[in-house]
């Protein structure tokens, strides 16, 4: 036997190296208020976006602007709102505990004519998945803020914040609200 060998087996009945079996993979939770929080920021920007597809048609030759300007300037508008939201979805999916590698090939989807909506529908699939697996109402816009409170913050009071921890009354004492 060689002397590597007999130093591998060592180590390993020695319990300093577990066998390959027996080794655990890391996987990451997500974290359920940064990824609420980017998930209703995400949306309103697609909001933002889809509104500003309009505003040449809106805006026209009405206010004395050439309509060469107000293309240009809806070009330049329309390249940073895409640029942020290839941001907002790589933030969403690193919120979200995705693989690097996912995260990567979603930031290059986005850049493809049809695959930017594809990559969103999916990402918007996934991360409200995850919320309601949480306990959260995801409605039209993402989750309400004072939802993701009540779930990460269980022992206060929905209306005010009062730490409710040992009330046993069923009223918060400091707003009033029934529990």
């Amino acid at each position: 036997m060689h002397a590597w060998t007999a130093t591998l087996l060592t180590l390993r009945t020695q319990r300093h190296m577990p066998a390959i079996w027996e080794t655990t993979v890391a996987v990451r939770t997500p974290d359920i208020e940064k990824l609420a929080a980017r998930s209703r920021w995400l949306l309103w920007l697609v909001v933002v976006v889809i509104a500003l597809q309009f505003t040449p048609l809106l805006v026209g030759e009405g206010f004395g602007f050439n309509s060469m300007w107000i293309a240009l300037a809806a070009m330049a508008v329309h390249l940073v709102m895409s640029v942020v939201l290839i941001v907002g979805v790589v933030l969403l999916l690193v919120a979200q505990g995705n693989h690097i590698l996912m995260v990567i090939a979603c930031g290059i989807l986005m850049v493809a004519p049809c695959g930017n909506l594809l990559v969103l529908l999916l990402v918007n699939m996934s991360v409200t998945r995850t919320l309601r697996r949480a306990g959260l109402r995801v409605g039209l816009l993402g989750v309400d803020p004072k939802e993701v409170e009540r779930i990460i913050n269980p022992g206060l009071c929905s209306s005010c914040g009062y730490d409710l921890t040992g009330n046993t009354s069923g009223v918060c004492p400091e707003c009033g609200k029934e529990l």
